[in-house]
């Protein structure tokens, strides 16, 4: 008569308390802390707002976008010009060697 083998071989072992009081309060502290890192910056970009909007008072639209649009226009000037219509020859032999070199 042969010995009877076990279903499985696999065993859990119950972790120790202590290992279980940990997770749970690191469980209720990481919200918590993810609460207060995400109103940190939610501070940060407000106050950066509040300070962008202070510095505006009393000036046009139109005085703080000048600069930027001064060099928006030179940018729009300097571009080079396209080509009024479709590439007449396309040389597949000549692309592919500029691609090898």
């Amino acid at each position: 008569m042969m010995p009877t083998s076990p279903a499985s071989n696999v065993y859990y072992l119950t972790p120790p308390a202590a290992v279980v009081e940990r997770r749970s309060q690191a469980s209720r502290q990481r919200p918590l802390r993810l609460r207060l890192h995400a109103f940190w910056w939610r501070l940060r970009i407000a106050a950066a707002d509040v300070g962008a909007a202070v510095r505006r008072l009393g000036r046009t639209p139109a005085e703080i976008d000048a600069p930027f649009l001064d060099q928006r226009a030179e940018l729009v000037r300097a571009a080079p010009r396209r080509p009024a219509g479709p590439a007449r020859v396309i040389d597949l032999a000549a692309a592919r060697s500029r691609l090898r070199a």
